[in-house]
This record gives C-alpha cells, structure tokens and sequence, in this order.
C-alpha cells in the first residue's frame, strides 16, 4: 500500500543515495509536511520518502496507531528502499507521533543506522494525560475514556507505547533529538529523556512551538539534517 510517488525522483527509479530519510507526519498531518524539505536535501544528493501514516492522509488502514501502527508502516516503507537497492542505510525521522514512532521503528529495525525525532514523546500515556490537563483541570479524568476506547479499537495498550524505551535500546548510535522551545503540548521533559536515554544530542529551537521547528529554523534544520546523513 506504499505510494512511491512520495519517493525522491532518483529513489522512485531506483537509483537511490547512499543514505535515504524515512519521514513520518505527526496526528493530524500529512504527507504533504515534507514537501519543502525532501527536494532540498534531493538537490544536496540525499533521497527519501514520506509515507502517509496509519488513517491519514492517503492511507487506507482504518485506526491510527499512536506511534506503534506508524513504526510498521515506516519499516516497510524501509524494506521497500532496501528492495530498490540492498545496500542502501535508513535513517528514520518524524514529528510529533511520527517522531515517536521513529524511535519505535529503530527497535523494530535495528539495520538502521540513525533516528531524528522533532516534538516527540518519551511515553505515549503520559503526552496525553498533559494534553488533557491542557484543555482543562480534571480532564485527564473524565476524557480518558476516549484514550481506552480507541486503545481497543486499535487493539493497543497506550502504557505500552514507550519510545523512551526504544531510545535506550537505540543507546550509542547516531540520533538527533529536536525540541520546540515554546512546545505546549509535548513538554522539553520528553525531548531530555529521549535524548539521555539514546545519547543523542539535543537541540532546542527557540520560540518555535510544536511542530513549527521547521517553519521557525528552516535553513538550520536543513543543515542538520544533511549534516546527521553525512
């Protein structure tokens, strides 16, 4: 169900770089997040592809999938570049629950050779008990219940989804963890575990807010992300 037209023309014919980006969208997103930053590292001789995540965008697969769902759709999204030329190395980067699935993806994947993570979180229960509270006191409470039935439509423990844990697992190789200076919704604590649990480095882009890291540091961001495939 892999839509290569979101490949990189030279990774489309077959004639991939030496190193491709898998990129994930967060909730709510699409493809379409990348379509700046994948033919600006394509004229720097870095492809990638930009899959449509689980009941998103293009994808026909019924349930989001908190990040879980999303790290299989990312590995397959590798094996298919791998199948357009063997010996080709992966580096898996998301926002927000793409982020998250990224370091997901790196455990389930462990061929890969780098993970990038913009705005994600450490422990999915716990990103979306801050996110009620947001909304307003209390809410963590009476909203759960849309977290448990969604779990169970999707057939997911949401205490299970932990991609700090992936990120210890990932401890000693390349990773590069990003983090919104004015982030709301997922808090600089969830960028500082992933960092110190994989040993990544992190890098906090003032006055950007969740997702915007991009949009707010544009040429540095793309800098960064030719200088981690170099």
């Amino acid at each position: 169900q892999l839509d290569p037209s979101w490949a990189t023309k030279n990774l489309a014919a077959g004639r991939p770089s030496k190193v491709v980006f898998v990129f994930a969208h967060g909730y709510g997103g699409t493809r379409g997040s990348w379509t700046e930053v994948m033919p600006l590292l394509a004229a720097k001789g870095i492809d990638s592809i930009a899959p449509a995540m689980p009941a998103q965008d293009a994808s026909p697969e019924p349930q989001v999938g908190f990040g879980f769902r999303e790290a299989d759709t990312m590995v397959a999204a590798a094996d298919w570049v791998r199948a357009k030329s063997p010996g080709v190395k992966v580096i898996y980067a998301g926002v927000s629950m793409g982020g998250a699935a990224a370091w997901l993806a790196s455990e389930k994947d462990p061929t890969a050779v780098g993970v990038v993570s913009d705005g994600a979180y450490a422990h999915f229960d716990e990103a979306m008990y801050h996110w009620f509270e947001r909304k307003a006191s209390g809410a963590s409470y009476y909203l759960r219940p849309v977290i448990w039935i969604a779990s169970a439509m999707a057939g997911l423990n949401p205490a299970n989804i932990v991609p700090e844990n992936s990120a210890a697992k990932w401890k000693g190789k390349p990773a590069l963890v990003i983090q919104a200076g004015e982030d709301k919704l997922i808090s600089r604590s969830h960028a500082d575990r992933l960092a110190n649990a994989s040993g990544a480095a992190l890098w906090v882009v003032p006055g950007a807010e969740h997702v915007t890291c991009i949009d707010i540091a544009k040429p540095a961001y793309l800098t960064s992300l030719v200088g981690f495939a170099q």
